[in-house]
Parts: structure tokens; sequence; C-alpha cells
């Protein structure tokens, strides 16, 4: 676990130097997800459930925080590894080669951020800054697709947002369906049936 954070505080501080030291790192699909992305999705999942329940002060809003928190932490999973499956799918059409493990540590790398800083959404009206972490991790996803994926120079920026459009329809599709399940969750909490 200490490993996961030490790991993704390298990367923010420093992304080009982190992924030069590790762009020969082999793992698998299993152990990206299991050791480096569960870890850190554990990040938004305290901030949702508690935000809430500090800054609203409503102990029946335990069970709507609870599922909110348990939403986030499985689909920020899947949303890592929906993302990964496309940016390995993309690879041979912007010349590179790369594969799914590798496609899934690209993921979670540009996640990094977005997971680190989700921890403001513990006060719920400024967890939008989080939309910060995203944008840093498409500068890290620039900056890693020549180093990781061998792509040529010229076809990077196109990659970019290829993988960039892809990953905002998945996580678009993911937090509707996060959405309407939080407000089932929401109106059963303060006894609206």
């Amino acid at each position: 676990m200490a490993s996961a954070f030490s790991d993704a505080i390298a990367l923010v501080t420093n992304p080009q130097a982190f992924m030069q030291k590790n762009k020969d790192v082999s793992v698998s699909v299993n152990t990206i997800m299991i050791n480096y992305v569960a870890v850190l999705a554990v990040i938004p999942f305290i901030a949702v459930f508690l935000g809430p329940l500090w800054y609203y002060h409503f102990s029946s809003l335990v069970a709507f925080a609870f599922t909110w928190a348990v939403l986030t932490y499985i689909f920020d999973l899947i949303g890592v590894f929906v993302t990964g499956f496309i940016i390995w799918k993309l690879a041979p059409t912007f010349g590179a080669n790369i594969t799914q493990a590798r496609g899934t540590l690209i993921s979670a790398w540009i996640l990094t951020p977005a997971f680190l800083i989700s921890i403001l959404n513990i006060i719920p009206f400024i967890g939008w800054i989080t939309f910060l972490g995203f944008l840093y991790g498409i500068y890290i996803l620039y900056l890693g697709l020549p180093i990781l994926t061998n792509t040529p120079k010229d076809k990077v920026v196109p990659y970019v947002i290829g993988a960039v459009i892809a990953a905002i329809v998945v996580y678009v599709v993911l937090s509707a369906i996060v959405g309407i399940a939080v407000d089932a969750a929401f109106v059963r909490s303060i006894g609206y049936y």
C-alpha cells in the first residue's frame, strides 16, 4: 500500500523521470488493478463517504454516502480498466505497439492525479477541483506515450485526443449510472419512497 502511494507521489511530482525509470517494468493487469488502482481508489471512496456525513451532519445519510462511495470505488476501477483497454486497442492506429497490461498501466498513471486530488471531495462544494487532476493526467498521458509506447512524435497528439475522448465517454456513462443509483439511495435515506 505504501508503495502505491509513494509511486503516485513520484509520478505526480516528476512524471517524465518516473516514467523513464519505470518504462521497462512489466506487470500484469491484475497486479496493476489490485496493487495500485484499488489502493489509490480508496482516496475518493473515503472522501465521498465522509464528505456528505461531515458537511451536512445528517446521520440519515449514512446509507446514501456509503452507496455513493462504494459505487464510486467500483466505477473508478472499471473506468481505469476500460480506459486502459481503449488505449491498448488504439495503439496500432497511432504507430504504437503495446500490451493490454501496458495500456492499463498508462490508464492508471493518467488517472493518478485525479485519485490524489479527489480527497477534496470531502468538502462537497469544492470537489469540482478534482477536474484539475484529470487535466494533469492528460499532460502525463502526453509525456508518457512516447516513453511508454514508442509512439511517433507526430502521432502523440492525435493518440492523446483519441484516448481522452474515449475516456470521457467511459466516465460520462459511468457517472450517469452512479448518479442514478446515488439519487435512489438519497431518496431512500431521507425516507421518501
